[in-house]
């Protein structure tokens, strides 16, 4: 059976079997010991031990107490846009600065907060050798109050019909150790570094099955390889042979394909949606659109068969380096001064695609990217089969 045969040829390619599968599962293995942990740092901490003094009565001290002792709150946390799903301080009561200062040394305080009503202003103190987290959430609390108070003063001055409502949401404005994000998208979305670079990988996966399509297109002619010479002079009708080559070997891939993203959830934690149907479009429509992205090139470039395997290899790895796969900025600078890159760059468009698939609640910009993909398949195909029936005709 051809197809079998092709199969067990498709899996006896060590590079193909290397650069699809085992690679990408090397990154993700990489950015997990690399960015993932630091991440949950960062994200999953426990509450902060906290003390608040009032050093002089005033707008700027009560309102700030106040958003301390809701940030304090773990229903109201769990309830704010803050995102997390427990308190962020935990407020310890103290009559004075001197009794603060004396638990920060006996390590039963981490933070203390003075606020100074009259000169408008927050002091902080921690112990000697403070703990990252303990830094990075004293100084986003107080930066963050400081901004939002100087919006509510503006909004006293300019429409004090608004004040209420901008004081009702001080708490919920405060940013307290956000998970690092970047533009990505006209949309003006975010998406978190970390899982930005898996769901990049898996797409990077499936864009190296382009040398499968280089592949196959050597199967096929009988001026480029010994198995096309025995192709062309073979019995066996020429389309069922090229589906056969071609099935076979976009079988593997999109195994593989579903194989990283399983791997992605189950072993990574990495969010996947319950979108099951859609994933599968993704999967299945990413994979033809790299095997017939590699056809063309190995239809309309020189060389041996490595040669032509290695230039696919150079223009996916291109793509997907503009995609933020390497400098996860990238998108978000050329989405300011060159958005065309965004919307012509195949390893972007995948990306946002997939982005969007599991992390938005509607689905028409996937969609859309996804026609975009669907376009340029269909496109690719046809060219290649065109070119693959001239040259066959020619050698009749």
């Amino acid at each position: 059976m051809m197809y079998t045969y092709y199969l067990r040829k498709a899996l006896r390619d060590k590079g193909f079997i290397f650069w699809s599968l085992a690679f990408p599962l090397l990154l993700m293995l990489c950015f997990t010991v690399t960015f993932k942990s630091p991440s949950e740092s960062e994200v999953n901490f426990s509450p902060v031990k906290s003390a608040i003094v009032i050093g002089s009565e005033g707008v700027y001290s009560e309102e700030f107490e106040n958003v301390v002792k809701n940030l304090a709150d773990a229903e109201y946390v769990k309830n704010s846009t803050l995102g997390y799903s427990h308190e962020i301080l935990n407020l310890i009561p103290v009559n004075s600065v001197e009794e603060a200062e004396k638990m920060i040394l006996d390590n039963k305080l981490d933070v203390l907060f003075i606020a100074d009503g009259q000169k408008e202003k927050v002091d902080v103190k921690v112990g000697d050798d403070p703990a990252t987290t303990t830094l990075m959430v004293a100084r986003s609390v107080v930066e963050s109050y400081r901004k939002n108070y100087t919006i509510m003063k503006d909004a006293a001055m300019t429409a004090p019909e608004k004040m209420e409502q901008v004081v009702r949401s001080m708490s919920d404005s405060i940013s307290v150790m956000k998970a690092k994000t970047t533009l990505l998208d006209e949309e003006g979305k975010s998406a978190n570094v970390y899982t930005w670079y898996f769901y990049s990988t898996i797409v990077m996966g499936m864009f190296f099955n382009a040398t499968s399509g280089v592949n196959t297109v050597f199967e096929i002619q009988g001026d480029l390889s010994g198995t096309g010479m025995r192709t062309s002079i073979s019995p066996k009708k020429k389309w069922k042979i090229l589906l056969s080559a071609f099935g076979a070997r976009y079988s593997v891939c999109c195994a593989i394909a579903f194989f990283h993203l399983v791997i992605l959830n189950k072993v990574y934690n990495i969010p996947m949606n319950n979108r099951v149907f859609e994933l599968v479009v993704f999967v299945l429509l990413g994979n033809l659109f790299s095997m017939s992205l590699g056809s063309l090139i190995g239809l309309f470039t020189k060389g041996e068969q490595n040669q032509r395997e290695g230039k696919a290899t150079g223009l996916i790895m291109l793509s997907v380096f503009l995609s933020g796969e390497m400098i996860m900025v990238l998108p978000g600078l050329f989405e300011k001064y060159c958005p065309i890159i965004n919307k012509v760059n195949p390893a972007t468009i995948m990306n946002f695609a997939f982005y969007r698939l599991v992390n938005y609640p509607t689905l028409t910009g996937f969609w859309f990217n996804m026609i975009k993909i669907a376009a340029a398949t269909v496109v690719f195909l046809t060219i290649a089969i065109l070119k693959l029936r001239r040259e066959k005709y020619a050698a009749v």
